[in-house]
């Protein structure tokens, strides 16, 4: 609205400007020949054409052509007048197709903002998060919020900058006042979504990093913490300052508050600085010392002689009287020569534990290989009693060479329990079609009652089990499973007793 009524003034000063130049005039020759100028001047701006002025000249220029002049004037002057009327028509379609694609531009970019906010968890997931220097230890607690809260802060502001880009271009085009107002409305409605979110993080990781700041100032001690390791410390949290999107009032008073403390720990430094040049070239021999150990470690992370370096290091500062800022510098260095044998050591480590993994990995799979084989031969009923009995056999052969874990060990047992009966159950078959002889069914009737007593033995095991220890809920679940299938095994074990015991009751009354 600021740029319309701007627009507005100056339109206004040049007509004013103009009535005065022409009333100046007596001619009408002369006012249409100022008149002709003006409008060149209006169509012929840098920028875009003033095709308002343009017309408000035109027509009083054309209400001058009515008034008595020298035929040959009017000739000349109704050429240019009709050649500039046509002009202005050609620049008002360019400007027209010019203004259309400006807005279906905009149009576009409007519903991308639109689309992205709908996105706006999948979006979030591809914003790049800021690092946080592991120097600034008393932040580790906080390390997560301000890196979620200022992943979200940075897409947020990317947004933000886009709708005010936008508003700003939809000023700047010359569109239609209620494309224009419909396209703001959008851009409303997006911002009411961003702007408000922003604000309110904005403020709690401002609030959030003025008490951290607060609380580093208030146990900042120089007796206790030496002026090197603290002089990083300020560093980082002044570059994550930078990094974080806080507001000017949190923003200045952390850097007030961090400056103080620096102003403290270069005070330590200078004086460290007078007091080192006293006992500066011990200083220097134990950093050449240090120098040599860095040099063994780099070389050779597991070399023997790095203990004796570093003992003979510490007994050579012994031997000196250093202030313990000194002996804090110094033993700092041979922190810091040390540190590729450190991460040498978790190297190896993470080595060995991915080789663990790994070889674990491998065992799940063969064992799971091993279960599907089972499962597959229980589906496999077709299979002779000798086929079934050779893989079986196959198959315990394999599990010898696995040290199994009792849960391991009862899953296994679930599968192989079911092939053991597929085949106890075969042999059953196999023995009562074989003969219809009392006899052969009375052997049968008894290896059955044994099979159900081994059974039932086997199910009040399992249940004192389940009742009798502290199971996590996965294996008391694997336990209530197999207790359930030796139950259902139980109650078809009893009918095909039952009916054993039926059909030997009528041969024998026969």
């Amino acid at each position: 609205m600021d740029e319309n009524s701007s627009s507005n003034k100056n339109n206004i000063t040049q007509d004013l400007d103009f009535t005065k130049k022409l009333d100046r005039l007596s001619s009408n020759e002369d006012k249409i020949k100022l008149s002709l100028e003006e409008m060149k001047k209006a169509i012929s701006k840098e920028s875009r054409p003033d095709f308002k002025t343009f017309w408000d000249i035109k027509n009083r220029c054309l209400v001058i052509f009515k008034t008595p002049l020298n035929e040959v004037s009017r000739a000349v002057f109704w050429k240019e007048y009709i050649g500039l009327s046509n002009e202005v028509k050609r620049l008002k379609n360019i400007l027209n197709e010019q203004t259309n694609f400006e807005v279906q531009q905009i149009d576009l970019a409007i519903n991308s903002l639109e689309e992205d906010l709908k996105k706006y968890d999948d979006v979030l997931l591809s914003i790049k998060t800021i690092e946080i220097s592991e120097k600034i230890t008393f932040l580790l607690s906080k390390k997560s919020f301000y890196i979620k809260t200022q992943k979200e802060l940075n897409l947020l502001s990317a947004y933000a900058a886009r709708v005010n880009a936008l508003r700003k271009e939809i000023i700047k085009t010359q569109m239609r006042i209620s494309v224009k107002n419909k396209f703001l409305k959008r851009l409303g409605t997006i911002g009411d979504i961003i702007f408000p979110k922003r604000k309110d993080l904005i403020g709690a990781i401002s609030e959030e990093f003025l008490i951290s700041i607060d609380t580093f100032t208030e146990k900042f001690d120089l007796k206790k913490v030496s002026f090197f390791v603290l002089k990083d410390e300020i560093k980082s949290l002044q570059n994550l300052a930078k990094k974080l999107t806080l507001n000017t009032e949190a923003f200045t008073n952390c850097r007030l508050m961090l400056s103080k403390c620096w102003d403290r720990v270069k005070l330590a430094e200078k004086s460290y600085k007078k007091e080192r040049q006293k006992s500066k070239e011990f200083i220097d021999q134990a950093l050449l010392k240090i120098g040599k150990l860095k040099k063994i470690i780099e070389d050779n992370p597991k070399d023997k002689s790095i203990s004796n370096e570093e003992k003979d290091i510490f007994d050579f500062i012994k031997t000196f009287r250093l202030k313990n800022e000194d002996i804090k510098f110094l033993k700092f260095k041979i922190k810091e020569a040390k540190a590729p044998m450190y991460l040498k050591t978790k190297k190896i480590k993470e080595e060995k534990v991915k080789v663990v993994d790994e070889k674990e990995k491998n065992r799940k799979t063969k064992l799971d290989q091993i279960k599907n084989e089972i499962r597959s031969l229980v589906d496999k009923s077709d299979l002779s009693i000798e086929e079934l009995e050779l893989e079986e056999n196959q198959i315990e052969e394999k599990l010898k060479t696995f040290d199994l874990a009792k849960f391991e060990k009862l899953i296994l047992e679930k599968d192989f329990r079911a092939l053991h009966h597929l085949i106890e159950d075969k042999k059953d078959k196999q023995s009562l079609n074989s003969s219809d002889e009392v006899n052969q069914l009375f052997i049968v009737f008894e290896k059955k009652k044994k099979r159900r007593q081994t059974l039932k033995n086997h199910l009040d095991n399992l249940n004192k089990q389940l009742a009798g220890s502290g199971l996590c809920f996965e294996k008391a679940m694997m336990y209530r499973d197999l207790i359930d299938e030796e139950k259902q095994r139980l109650r078809d074990l009893d009918k095909s007793i039952h009916d054993l015991e039926e059909k030997i009751a009528n041969l024998e009354s026969n």
